[in-house]
């Protein structure tokens, strides 16, 4: 009985197998390694762009919604008689992006206090407050972990077993008591609480970091 002999592939066709098997092996050990045309690499850091509006624009719209009133975006720029009864801004301090301006009428003290923080592209009060001149320092946002000091002037700090005006008081912290911040923030009854370690809650209207209560002298 005859052996079967296997079929001959043609010279060409085994030249072309040959050239697409390169083909893909150099394919794959590139692999990983091509950006695709028309396609910028990721840059290695990124950075967020201010909103081009100024802050004192986002307090003027708070004044104009809140209080219509008059404002200036600078209160060295307030001259009499024009622009008495109008209210006018100062910027107090800046920390990590955020910043600290203080309101008030033109040519008298100020009295609110706000935080403007860059939020999807314009600058938005984070924070609002009436000055309260027995309260020092600026009431930056906190975190977890952080070092704080109670800010309460004459008064002890009221400490809870959780968070809310309606918890059991447990503790009632003396002005100056350091303390570290280890849970929260949970927001209860127009506050914004923090557990001190060792502690308890805290309205963390009352906690200023170390560097941002002046010394009194």
């Amino acid at each position: 009985m005859a052996d079967r002999q296997r079929p001959v592939l043609p010279i060409a066709v085994l030249t072309i197998a040959g050239i697409l098997a390169l083909l893909a092996a150099a394919c794959e050990s590139t692999a990983g390694t091509v950006t695709p045309a028309g396609t910028a690499a990721p840059s290695p850091t990124a950075t967020v762009p201010l909103p081009d509006d100024a802050p004192e624009e986002t307090l003027r719209a708070w004044v104009s919604s809140h209080l219509s009133q008059g404002f200036l975006p600078d209160c060295d720029l307030a001259r009499r008689p024009a622009d008495v009864g109008k209210l006018c801004a100062g910027l107090r301090a800046e920390r990590n992006g955020v910043l600290a301006y203080a309101l008030g009428p033109t040519f008298s003290e100020f009295t609110r206090l706000f935080l403007l923080q860059p939020i999807d592209g314009a600058w938005t009060i984070i924070h609002e407050e009436t000055i309260d001149p027995n309260l020092p320092g600026i009431p930056w946002p906190l975190a977890v972990g952080a070092s704080v000091i109670v800010a309460v002037g004459s008064d002890c700090l009221q400490i809870r077993d959780q968070p809310g005006l309606q918890a059991v008081p447990v503790d009632c912290l003396e002005n100056g008591t350091a303390a570290t911040i280890s849970a929260g923030p949970a927001d209860r009854d127009g506050f914004q609480w923090w557990r001190l370690s060792g502690h308890g809650w805290a309205a963390g209207n009352w906690l200023r970091y170390p560097d941002a209560t002046p010394t009194s002298e």
